[in-house]
């Protein structure tokens, strides 16, 4: 991606933070800031809103640098997990869903009874994260990315959400996890499209980078590699069939 489309991603994805904290707090911060809008405090009013902007810019580039870790994270669990990297997100999934209810829950919830007010958030982290990677998964054809995908969405949404669960005012939780989510629904599902749209830039410009000269020779190594194996194989058969030849030919001279 070049540093233009890099850049809109990462302010949209800001602006995106910005207008979603700000709604949501506008809601959940009735009596401490939106009722002065209606009884003439404009002042009072403009500073809550301001605040909240600023508080969702927070948000925004908390999920931004969730987001890039995600990208370093990925490519790395395939290096060491191989094959058993998607059971490996499953059960990094389920132990992240476990910690939005119990980590709350030993903080707040010993000896209450409201386990609704507990069970909340890991209910809607887990629907947003389905649906999510639902929709990554079917835009990208004959690629498996659900997995992925719900992994991104579940388990770094957890994280990221982990310092606000310690706090007993469930307004910052309302305003940080509505946030999250979006943004990073958002970075998921539109970054394709910023890719795309670089690539199409540098082809009209007829530009070349480093990273599209490593992407060439990353694609001339893995035909090499596949020849490679072609060739092996094909040798490897041709080996098996002499000696059945060879067995053939010394029963009969017997």
């Amino acid at each position: 991606m070049t540093s233009k489309y890099l850049v809109k991603f990462y302010f949209r994805t800001l602006l995106a933070g910005m207008i979603i904290t700000t709604i949501v707090s506008l809601f959940t911060e009735y009596d401490n800031v939106t009722r002065y809008l209606f009884e003439g405090q404009i002042g009072e009013f403009l500073a809550g809103v301001i605040w909240f902007l600023g508080y969702g810019l927070m948000i925004a580039t908390v999920s931004q640098v969730a987001f890039f870790v995600y990208l370093f994270l990925h490519p790395l669990g395939m290096g060491i997990f191989g094959r058993i990297w998607p059971y490996v997100q499953l059960l990094l999934i389920m132990y992240a869903i476990f910690d939005l209810f119990f980590l709350r829950f030993d903080y707040f919830g010993v000896g209450q009874n409201q386990l609704w007010s507990f069970i909340w958030v890991p209910i809607i982290v887990v629907a947003a994260g389905f649906v999510v990677a639902r929709m990554k998964d079917k835009s990208v054809k004959d690629a498996k990315l659900f997995i992925p995908s719900l992994f991104f969405m579940i388990f770094m949404t957890s994280v990221t959400l982990l310092p606000f669960l310690n706090v007993e005012d469930t307004s910052w939780i309302y305003r940080s996890i509505f946030t999250l989510i979006i943004c990073n629904a958002l970075q998921l599902l539109t970054m394709p499209k910023y890719i795309e749209a670089s690539e199409r830039e540098k082809r009209a410009r007829g530009r070349t980078t480093k990273s599209d000269i490593n992407a060439e020779k990353r694609a001339e190594l893995r035909k090499d590699m596949e020849e490679r194996h072609k060739q092996e194989a094909n040798q490897d058969k041709n080996r098996k069939s002499m000696k059945y030849k060879n067995k053939a030919n010394q029963t009969k001279n017997k």
